[in-house]
Formats: structure tokens, C-alpha cells, sequence
């Protein structure tokens, strides 16, 4: 068997949570193209069409945590196995839907899997490098997932046109096989590992009554009205909910999730701005190329290449801004980022309505440089102001705040155009809000607990 150098193991972990974390990206976004496809096929309503991607992203968002939870209590390896074969067989049960509501439980099971994949993966990363090398070890591992999350559109478009629809699915089975079983081949579990408590199954009932309340709510707030009988009672469930949980957990020695960590100052301000972050994530990634099919005529395909500009930046300059976050600290990398993203994106709000791509490729440029200056460096902030052993808690802990951020970025920005206002109107108000996001970690944000003063 071919022995490697512990660089060379720790690189091959890297890249393979990287593409595990892509795989689970990939499917976030592939789908879309497709779904016209899907719906003319199947012969499905335009709600039920909804519900195909609502339902990935609404057990994907509620089992994150819980996927985190058991990879700390029983390690990487025995989690990747069981969701890695959840997401497999899902996927190719969705391959063969005859119907709708077949195709939903599909989906929702697969984002279970996802769930478990992408908590793990983010844990795999995180304990991959030691703390002074996490930012490299991160920005890697960033520029693995993001040439997945980049290629999706496009990706979906041709493998619809040119095979069929059913591949949107069947293309994750060689991936997550070839990939997972790489990935336990490499890995090692790390030396010190909590003792195994089993799972707070009160906390867990908790944890989806709540998120499962809040995500509902958020997603069919603008289709149902937002002060519908049924969204209101929907989101004070979810609050009631995550409420009870903290209440919960604070008492427990063995939390589901750690609640604790929201009140270090350090970790409570970085997963705010990466909330902000994947929020103005979801804005340009949906609404850019519904403004460039319904204002400007693009295709599906045209929109998919066009909106490529602003993740090229993601796969080059991950690992060095990693680098220079591990040299300088997080924090001045964060507030550049912060202020680039916000000028490139209401520069494009304000330059949308000329209606010329040759306007927009500067903008989209910088506006991707700047997110890999946020995303990874305010998480390896969050990383490093938690204990090492409570690595698989945190990913799954940070993936529901990025889908939360996802989600609420859907919703607010779907709320605005049913209000009146235009998409450039809605890449305004996204702007503003990354500026609030800079005057956050101008006031709140620092590095105390970071791997600069641990001894």
C-alpha cells in the first residue's frame, strides 16, 4: 500500500472534504436548470416543483447540527459510511421518480445525507491542520467545494440537454463512492476524542421542531403571505423551539449543541458575518441570472456562464488568502472583504438597469475576491474560539447558520420584489447590509481565543 508524508495525507484530507463539502454544493445548485425538465416530465404543479428543492434544503439545514454532534461522539469514519450510502441510494431512487411526491421524499433524504456529508467534511477540514496552519488548511479546502458550486448551473444544463434529467441525480453516486472511500482511507482520528455520551434525544427533538419551524416559515413566507395564519404559527413554533433548546442545553453536560460558544464574543460576532456572507452568497448566485434571463434575454446556459465570473476567483485565491489570514490574523482580512463585497455589490445594483454585461464584469470580479476574504477567514475565527474536541459540533453548528443565512436571503430578498421593489433594488439592500456586516466587525469582531494566543 502506498505510505504517505503526514503534508501528503493531510493535502489528500483536505481535497477530498473539499469535493464531499462540493458534492453537497453541487447538488444545491445543479438542480435548477433542470427543474423545467423535471416539471414537464412528471407533469408537476409549479408548488410541488418548489418543494423539490425546498425539501433538500430544509433537512439539510435541520440535521447539520446533529450530523456535527456524531461525528464527535463516533468519529469521522462510521458517519461517512452511513450517510455517504444514504445520499447514494437516494440519489439513485430520485433518478427513477415517476412522481412527485416520490421525488420529495427523495430529496428530503438525500439532504439528511448531505447533512451528515457536509458537517463531517467541514469537521475533517477543521482538524486536518494544526490551528497555525488552519487558514491555509480552510482556503484549500474552499477552493475544492467552490469549483463545485461553480460548475453547478452549467453542469445541470448540459447533462438535462444532452442525457437527461435523471443524471442530475445519478452523477452524485461515482463521486461520493470514489471520494468517500478515499477519504477513509486517509483519515485518522485524532488523539483526544470526547467519551461517548450517545445523543440528547430531547435536544434533537428540540433542535427540528424549532429549525424545522424557522426554515418553513422562511421559505414559504412570500408564497403564502408572511402573516398567514399558518407561517405565523410556524415561526413561533420554530422560536419556541430553539428557545427550549438553549434553555436545555445550557444545563447539560453533554449538549447537543454547545450554546455556550454564542456567548464568547469572538464566535457569536464571526458566525454573524458569515451569516451575512452566504446571504449576499444566495443573492447574487439566484437573482444575477434571473435578471439576466427575464431583463436581458440570456439562456439558462447563457446566465449559468455569464454568472461564472464572480466564482472564478473562489478556486485560485482560497488557499492564499488562507495563507495571509494565518500570517496577519482574520480579522483585517474579514473587514477588507466586508468593504469590497459591499461597494462591488451596490455598485451592480446601481449599474444593472444599463443592461450591459461589460458593466457588470468588474463588479462580479471584485465581488468574488472579496467573499473568499470572508467566508474562510471569519469561520477559521469561529474554529479557532472552540475547543478541539468539540470540532464536529462546530461544522455542523456553522453549516445551519450558512444555510440559515442561505435561506434567510431567499426569503428576504423574494419578500422585497412581491413589495415592488426591483432586483437591482434587492442588490442594493444586500450591499447595505454587508456595510452593516463591516461596522459589526469594526465594533465586535477580534480574535482572543484564536490560535495566536494559545501557548
Amino acid at each position: 500500500m502506498l505510505k504517505l508524508t503526514e503534508e501528503s495525507r493531510r493535502l489528500w484530507v483536505i481535497c477530498s472534504m473539499g469535493v464531499l463539502s462540493g458534492l453537497v454544493l453541487l447538488d444545491e445548485t445543479i438542480l435548477g436548470v433542470a427543474l423545467p425538465s423535471i416539471r414537464s416530465s412528471l407533469g408537476l404543479s409549479a408548488g410541488t416543483t418548489h418543494w423539490i428543492v425546498n425539501a433538500y434544503f430544509l433537512t439539510l439545514t435541520c440535521l447539520a447540527a446533529l450530523g456535527g454532534k456524531c461525528v464527535d461522539l463516533f468519529g469521522l469514519k462510521p458517519v461517512l459510511v452511513v450517510s455517504g450510502t444514504v445520499f447514494a441510494v437516494s440519489s439513485l431512487l430520485a433518478g427513477f421518480a415517476e412522481d412527485g411526491a416520490f421525488l420529495i421524499a427523495m430529496r428530503a433524504l438525500q439532504g439528511g445525507g448531505a447533512a451528515f456529508i457536509f458537517a463531517l467534511s467541514q469537521a475533517g477540514a477543521n482538524m486536518a491542520y494544526p490551528k497555525e496552519k488552519r487558514g491555509l488548511g480552510i482556503g484549500i479546502y474552499a477552493a475544492m467545494a467552490t469549483i463545485f458550486l461553480a460548475v453547478g448551473p452549467l453542469l445541470g444544463g448540459v447533462v438535462t440537454h444532452y442525457l437527461s434529467w435523471n443524471w442530475v441525480f445519478w452523477l452524485n453516486i461515482p463521486i461520493v463512492t470514489l471520494v468517500g472511500f478515499i477519504a477513509f482511507i486517509v483519515w485518522r482520528d485524532p488523539p483526544e476524542r470526547p467519551p461517548g455520551q450517545g445523543i440528547d434525544g430531547i435536544g434533537v427533538v428540540l433542535l427540528l421542531i424549532g429549525l424545522t419551524g424557522l426554515v418553513f416559515a422562511l421559505m414559504q413566507g412570500a408564497s403564502l403571505g408572511w402573516a398567514s395564519a399558518v407561517i405565523l404559527l410556524s415561526a413561533g413554533i420554530g422560536v419556541i423551539g430553539l428557545y427550549g433548546l438553549d434553555r436545555f442545553e445550557r444545563r447539560r453536560k453533554q449538549p447537543l449543541i454547545d450554546v455556550m460558544l454564542f456567548r464568547i464574543p469572538e464566535f457569536l460576532s464571526a458566525c454573524l458575518i458569515f451569516m451575512i456572507c452566504q446571504y449576499a452568497m444566495i443573492v447574487l448566485a439566484v437573482f444575477f441570472p434571473i435578471f439576466l434571463q427575464s431583463e436581458m434575454g440570456y439562456t439558462a446556459a447563457q446566465a449559468g456562464m455569464a454568472a461564472l465570473l464572480a466564482v472564478i476567483p473562489f478556486p485560485f485565491i482560497s488557499a492564499p488568502i488562507g495563507r495571509l489570514a494565518d500570517k496577519l490574523g482574520s480579522r483585517p482580512v474579514v473587514m477588507t472583504g466586508l468593504f469590497l463585497a459591499a461597494l462591488a455589490t451596490v455598485l451592480l445594483g446601481l449599474l444593472m438597469p444599463y443592461k450591459s454585461y461589460l458593466f457588470f464584469a468588474a463588479p462580479l470580479l471584485v465581488w468574488g475576491v472579496a467573499m473568499v476574504c470572508i467566508a474562510g477567514p471569519s469561520r477559521r475565527i469561529a474554529v479557532n474560539a472552540a475547543p478541539e474536541t468539540e470540532q464536529g459540533q462546530l461544522s455542523g453548528t456553522i453549516v445551519t447558520i450558512r444555510l440559515l443565512g442561505s435561506t434567510i436571503g431567499v426569503a428576504v430578498s423574494s419578500a422585497l420584489i412581491t413589495a415592488g421593489l426591483s432586483i437591482p433594488a434587492v442588490f442594493v439592500v444586500c450591499g447595505l447590509l454587508l456595510f452593516a456586516g463591516l461596522a459589526l466587525s469594526f465594533l465586535a469582531l477580534s480574535e482572543a481565543h484564536s490560535a495566536q494566543d494559545e501557548t
